[in-house]
C-alpha cells in the first residue's frame, strides 16, 4: 500500500511563491508550475497544520473491542488533526479516531499483526504503532529524524521506514516491535515501497533524484537509480510480479519514472500534465494510479500497455493518498491540506461514488487487505511488461 507520502515540515530551501488560492479559485491557478518551488510550500504548509496540539479527547479512554471485520477497514492518517481515522468501508463511516501526539503524515498495515505504523514527520524522530482491533496506541518506536514514508512487507514481518533528515531507512521487526536495522540512502528519502515477494526495497529520494534498491536479506542498497537531472523523486510503487517500479518526479515537469528492476535502469518516462505526487498499481498491472497533489483534484490513470496517461477523472476536495482495496475494483483517495473528506471511487467506471468526513488534513491512507496480484488478461504469461500493446503492434507490422 501503501503508501503514500508527503513533505511533512521544514520547508526545502527555495524562494517562496504566493499563497495557494481558495478552493473556489483552484481551478484557475491549476496549471501553476511544479518542482522545488511547489514542494516548499506544500512543506511550510504541512509544518504549519502539524504544529496544533492533539485533540486530547481522542486518547482518553481506549474504546471498546470493534468486531468490525479488519478486511472491511482502511486508515486515514490526518496530518494537521494528529488522528487516524478508522474507516469502515461498507457503510462508509468513522468507527474510532486514534490520537497521535507525534503526528500522522503516512500510515501502513501489517494484516498478520493488526498493526498500523504511522509516521510523524518534521519534528519527529518515532513511528506510532497502533492496535487496530483495539483502535487505540500500543507503542512508540525511535526511528532516523523526520519519518516521512513508511511500507509494510506482505508477509508482515518488516516495516520500512524513510527518514528525510536522518538520509536513512529504519528496519523495523513487527513483531517484536523496534527497530533493527538503519540503512543509509539518498538525500531526503521519501515515497517507499516493498517488491510482492518482500526481496527488495525501493526508496524515492527527493533531493537526489534517484531510487535506492535495498537487499532486505542483507538489509543494505545494492542498486542506485538516478533520474532525470535535476529530477524531484516524491513516491514509488511496484507492479503486481515485481519487474517495473514507478517513481513520481517533479522540478520543472510533472512525469512517472518507469523502472525496470532487474537491470536497474530508467526505461521511460511518462508525462503527467495534472500532477504527479502519490502512486497505486492495480493487482493486474495493467494501470497506474497517480494523484495530482498540492491542491489539485486530479488522478491520472496510466496504461501499461501504452506507456501513456491513458484518462483522468476528478476528485472533489483534492487527490492526495490513494490505496485500492476490493480487488482493486474500488479506490480511496485523500483529500489533503485544507479538507476533511476521504473519497471513495468505482476504478471500473472513474465515478466517485462518495464520500466519508475524517480528520483535518488527510494526506494518507492504507488498506489493511491489499488487492492480490492477479494474471492482467486471458493469454498472459505471470506478468506484465511494459508497453505490451505498443510492441505486439510493432511486432505486426515488422
Amino acid at each position: 500500500m501503501r503508501s503514500r507520502i508527503r513533505t511533512g515540515g521544514r520547508p526545502i530551501a527555495a524562494p517562496l511563491e504566493a499563497p495557494v488560492p481558495a478552493r473556489d479559485s483552484q481551478e484557475a491557478t491549476r496549471r501553476r508550475p511544479v518542482g522545488w518551488l511547489r514542494a516548499a510550500l506544500a512543506a511550510a504548509a504541512v509544518a504549519a497544520s502539524t504544529a496544533a496540539p492533539a485533540t486530547p479527547a481522542a486518547a482518553a479512554t481506549p474504546p471498546p473491542h470493534d468486531d468490525t471485520p479488519a478486511a472491511d477497514r482502511a486508515y486515514v492518517a490526518n496530518a494537521t488533526a494528529r488522528t487516524v481515522s478508522f474507516l469502515d468501508l461498507d457503510d462508509r463511516t468513522v468507527t474510532h479516531t486514534v490520537a497521535v501526539p507525534s503526528g500522522a503524515v503516512d500510515v501502513a498495515v501489517s494484516r498478520q499483526r493488526h498493526r498500523a505504523f504511522v509516521t510523524g514527520g518534521s519534528g519527529s524522530h518515532t513511528v506510532t504503532v497502533l492496535d487496530t482491533e483495539r483502535a487505540r496506541v500500543v507503542r512508540t518506536i525511535p526511528v532516523g529524524a523526520r519519518p516521512e514514508g513508511v511500507a509494510v512487507s506482505r508477509d508482515g514481518r518488516r516495516a520500512y521506514v524513510t527518514n528525510a533528515d536522518s538520509g536513512t531507512v529504519s528496519v523495523i521487526d513487527a513483531f517484536r516491535g523496534r527497530a533493527v536495522r538503519t540503512v543509509r540512502v539518498g538525500s531526503f528519502p521519501k515515497g517507499v515501497a516493498v517488491s510482492p515477494d518482500g526481496r527488495r526495497v525501493y526508496v524515492a529520494n527527493l533531493l537526489s533524484g534517484s531510487v535506492s534498491i535495498i537487499d532486505t536479506r542483507r538489509d543494505r542498497v545494492v542498486a542506485t537509480v538516478p533520474l532525470d537531472t535535476g529530477t524531484a523523486a516524491y513516491d514509488v510503487a511496484v507492479s503486481p510480479d515485481g519487474a517495473l517500479a514507478y517513481v513520481s518526479t517533479g522540478n520543472g515537469a510533472d512525469a512517472v519514472s518507469v523502472i525496470d528492476t532487474r537491470a536497474a535502469t530508467v526505461l521511460d518516462t511518462v508525462p503527467v500534465e495534472a500532477g504527479a505526487e502519490s502512486l497505486t498499481v492495480a493487482p493486474d498491472g495493467s494501470s497506474v494510479y497517480v494523484s495530482s497533489g498540492f491542491g489539485n483534484e486530479e488522478v491520472s490513470v496510466i496504461d501499461t500497455e501504452i506507456g501513456v496517461v491513458a484518462r483522468s477523472f476528478r476528485v472533489p476536495g483534492g487527490a492526495e493518498g490513494l490505496a485500492l482495496g476490493y480487488d482493486g475494483r474500488q479506490m480511496y483517495v485523500t483529500t489533503g491540506l485544507g479538507s476533511r473528506s476521504t473519497v471513495y471511487v468505482d476504478t471500473e467506471t472513474d465515478r466517485v461514488m462518495g464520500s466519508t468526513t475524517v480528520g483535518t488534513g488527510p494526506m494518507s491512507v492504507a488498506v489493511e487487505y491489499e488487492p492480490e496480484p492477479r494474471a492482467p488478461r486471458a493469454g498472459a504469461k505471470g506478468h506484465v511488461h511494459w508497453k505490451t500493446g505498443r510492441k505486439e503492434s510493432d511486432a505486426h507490422t515488422s
